[in-house]
């Protein structure tokens, strides 16, 4: 694992920007000076000293009496132990607040009608999103129709919803899907299509999942910029309308398609 992607992980699991960089550069000193880690990170130094007391408040760096003062990176058990500490004080946290604002939310609330029935939400951030889509998945009765690419495709296999697919598809539900087989993605292709009906649509890019022929969720941004996707931004609706548009252009899209296993028969043949 490289440095810079050692930094992403610990971001991932709470650490700021510059507390990772810094982090990960003072593990590989051993032991070093603030300006010493400023130099060796590419962190100014202002940074540095705030990433520094930042981790020593939270005990993930040691101090020497030395003048300068000297740190020392926590070993990277000891370093977890902590985060999954603090992770388990704030979710408990959680629950106290989660608790009393229950309690006393028919007090504070005066709504009196229900939700309209046709709704609109628009989600930002890849998380959200395939927060969304898994419950959308794994909520489904009947149908799910998907029209995607080879990204939608990874992206939903680390998010868990091939898992809610197959369960779904346990429970009687019969899913359809669409996308661009070419050779390569002809791999993947070849693994989704062992377990889902799938058809190639030549050069199609539009991603969006029918859940029931009722609900609709569209990719309207696709950020490929981050890792974290934070510019990515979906739309959900139960706009009967709106859904009986995009089901029209998927049911022209499929009937128009190629099994993907003839599309992937045709990469295998021999010249």
């Amino acid at each position: 694992m490289r440095i810079n992607e050692a930094a992403e992980a610990l971001k991932r699991v709470g650490l700021g920007r510059y507390e990772a960089v810094v982090l990960v550069n003072l593990a590989r000193a051993g032991a070093a000076t603030a300006g010493e880690v400023a130099r060796a990170s590419g962190v100014n130094r202002v940074q540095t000293y705030r990433a520094l007391e930042g981790l020593e408040a939270r005990g993930l760096v040691e101090v020497t009496l030395d003048r300068p003062r000297r740190y020392a990176a926590r070993a990277l058990n000891d370093v977890f132990d902590m985060i999954t500490e603090e992770k388990r004080a704030e979710i408990e946290k959680l629950v106290e607040i989660r608790k009393a604002l229950v309690e006393s939310w028919p007090r504070l609330s005066r709504r009196t009608r229900e939700l309209p029935s046709v709704r609109l939400q628009v989600i930002k951030g890849r998380s959200q999103i395939y927060r969304t889509l898994h419950a959308l998945v794994a909520g489904a009765k009947e149908e799910v129709f998907a029209f995607t690419t080879t990204k939608g495709i990874q992206r939903s296999y680390r998010a868990g919803i091939n898992e809610a697919l197959l369960a779904a598809m346990h429970r009687g539900v019969k899913p359809r899907l669409a996308a661009d087989v070419n050779e390569e993605n002809e791999a993947l292709m070849a693994r989704v299509a062992e377990n889902v009906p799938l058809r190639h649509v030549d050069r199609q890019r539009a991603r969006f999942i029918i859940v029931d022929r009722s609900a609709l969720l569209a990719f309207l941004i696709q950020d490929e910029r981050t890792i974290r996707g934070e510019g990515e931004t979906a739309l959900w609706t139960n706009s009967p309308d709106f859904v009986k548009a995009h089901l029209g252009f998927f049911e022209k899209a499929w009937a128009a398609g190629i099994p993907a296993t003839d599309r992937l028969q045709q990469f295998r043949k021999v010249p």
